[in-house]
Formats: C-alpha cells, sequence, structure tokens
C-alpha cells in the first residue's frame, strides 16, 4: 500500500497557519493573565483599604503604612510579613494609606503614589511630612507645653501652620480622639471638663474642596496625657515603727499610690500645720520619715504634675 507524506508546500502552508495561530493566541493568553493579576491588585487594595477602615475606627488614626495594618493583625500578609503587588511583584508594605471620617464612618483610601521604603524599612520620617504643614500645640494653662508630658488643669489644643491657612468656617475641619470624643468645625478644642486620667490621641483633620473638586487633607495628630487625679493615701498600710512601745523615735512609711498616673513626686509628714498647699513645706522624695514628738501629724503626697492628697490628724504616741 502507497503511503502518501506531505509535501513540501503542505508542510510550509501548516507552519504559516501554526505560526499565524501562535501569533493571536500568545497576546491574547498573556492579557488574560495580565488582568487576572490587574484584578488581584484590586483586590488586595480593597483589602487593605477595608482593613485600614476598621484600624481608624479603633484607633482614629488616618494616615497609616500598610506594613502597621500587617504588624497590628489587621490583614494578613504572606510568609515574610508582606504584601505584594500581583501585577509586578512589587512590596506594598510601604505604600501609605488615609482615612477620612464622613457620619462616624471612616473611608479608607490607599495612595498609590506614596511608597516609602527604604531598604525594606517604612521611612517614618517622610510618613510625617505628610502632616508637616499643620501641627497642633497643647497649651497648659494658656501656656504652651511638650505633649509629651503629663498635664492637669485647664488644656487646649490649637493647630497652626505656617504655609497653610487654618479656615474652619469654610473648610471642613474635625478632631477625633482615640477615647471616642470628635468635635467639627473648629480649630482649637478646650479639654476642660476631664475628670481623672486620660491618655489618648487626638488627630485634626482639615479638608478643602477647590473649584476643580479636587481634595486636599491636612492631618495632624497629638499624644496627650491629662492626670486629673489625686494620689491615694492607703492609712491602714502607713508603717510605723515601734508603734506601741515607749521609743525616743519612730520611722513613719507613707504607703501611697498614683496608680496609671503622673506618679508621685514628693511626700510631707508634718505636725502644727494643717494644709499640704502651704508653699513653705518640704516635700521629699522619700516616703520614709523620723520623727520624735508625739502629736497630730499632717500627710502629704502629691504626683509630678502638682495634684495633692492629703490624710490629716495622723496620730504619732509613746515617745519618752
Amino acid at each position: 500500500m502507497d503511503e502518501k507524506g506531505f509535501t513540501l508546500l503542505e508542510l510550509i502552508a501548516t507552519i504559516t497557519i501554526l505560526s499565524l495561530i501562535m501569533l493571536i493566541a500568545v497576546p491574547s493568553v498573556n492579557n488574560v493573565n495580565l488582568a487576572i493579576r490587574k484584578k488581584n491588585r484590586e483586590n488586595s487594595i480593597k483589602n487593605i483599604e477595608i482593613a485600614a477602615s476598621k484600624y481608624a475606627f479603633d484607633t482614629n488614626e488616618t494616615l497609616i503604612f500598610v506594613d502597621k495594618l500587617i504588624t497590628e493583625g489587621y490583614i494578613e500578609g504572606d510568609n515574610d510579613g508582606n504584601i505584594l503587588d500581583a501585577v509586578n511583584n512589587e512590596r506594598l508594605n510601604c505604600y501609605v494609606v488615609e482615612m477620612t471620617k464622613e457620619n462616624d464612618y471612616y473611608t479608607a483610601k490607599f495612595l498609590d503614589d506614596k511608597n516609602y521604603d527604604n531598604d525594606g524599612v517604612c521611612d517614618l520620617d517622610k510618613l510625617k511630612e505628610l502632616n508637616e504643614e499643620v501641627s497642633i500645640e497643647v497649651l497648659n494653662n494658656g501656656l504652651k507645653v511638650n505633649d509629651s508630658e503629663w498635664v492637669k488643669g485647664d488644656i487646649s489644643l490649637r493647630v497652626y501652620s505656617n504655609s497653610v491657612n487654618i479656615d474652619c468656617n469654610n473648610h471642613k475641619c474635625l478632631w477625633t480622639s482615640s477615647s471616642g470624643a470628635y468635635q467639627e468645625g473648629v480649630s482649637e478644642i478646650d479639654l476642660n471638663n476631664i475628670n481623672g486620667l486620660l491618655e489618648t490621641r487626638y488627630n485634626f483633620q482639615m479638608t478643602i474642596v477647590n473649584e476643580e473638586d479636587n481634595i486636599k487633607r491636612y492631618n495632624a495628630s497629638v499624644e496627650l496625657k491629662i492626670d486629673n487625679e489625686k494620689p491615694t493615701i492607703y492609712e491602714k498600710e502607713i508603717k510605723v515603727t515601734d508603734k506601741f512601745i515607749n521609743t525616743d523615735t519612730k520611722t513613719v512609711e507613707i504607703v501611697a499610690s498614683d496608680g496609671k498616673g503622673s506618679g508621685i513626686s514628693g511626700y510631707y509628714l508634718g505636725i502644727n500645720t494643717n494644709s499640704c498647699y502651704n508653699e513653705d513645706l518640704e516635700y521629699q522624695s522619700s516616703n520614709i520619715f523620723v520623727v520624735d514628738t508625739a502629736g497630730d501629724y499632717l500627710i502629704c503626697v502629691k504626683d509630678s504634675v502638682g495634684n495633692i492628697s492629703s490624710l490629716n490628724n495622723f496620730q504619732l504616741n509613746n515617745f519618752n
């Protein structure tokens, strides 16, 4: 039986047809793969923004790196703790997410042009540059204080800038805090009704919408530590050596606590005085005193911001 093979012309035609099919099919496959990768990237960014909105709701922090969402457990990275761009395999950890608050809800936006990755470490200084145009001053009884210090009394926060006109009458201004407080429409807020202790972050945001509907947001934040709570003196736990025995001197150990406040800074134990606010009283850092006179003593304890507790008529007897 005769077996007839392909002629040279038929073989060339077949190769040409297959080549044309490849020219058409390969770009189509590549385009499909690229579309899938782009869709995966969109999904990753959407998940980042959802996690960032939840983070802002919990903390009121409105400008963060993606990396913080990973380290705080709001979103999962891969085995190396990274989130990668599905299109180009770029690390997304050091991209910035900005959150804005509308009607008690936060909307997050992934800032695609803000990658502050410095050899695998997110550059916090560059992130802070986004907020440098606007700052917050902490005023304690009208005087500016360091925001890292504990404060008491009349506290207010004021926004200032050397380059931006802070105009809360014509632009949207919003104060929020990690304790849940918020206030709109002002550049300065008073915090004079705070009792006890408060450690919180206050955030300020001013939103400007220009004629072209472009939105510009200015953000600033400050950590605040307020201590309007007096120390606690534990009268029943105060230790007196030889309390019931006649001795020449007795050692008194004052037991007190300032809890989670600014910390105790001084103790006083004295006789023939009835006020802990007397400027002549000499407070000491030690809580141990040696006394040699019977009588009713005044105990005073003050914390680092000047809150004072007192215990009157503390009796010391049995002296020789």
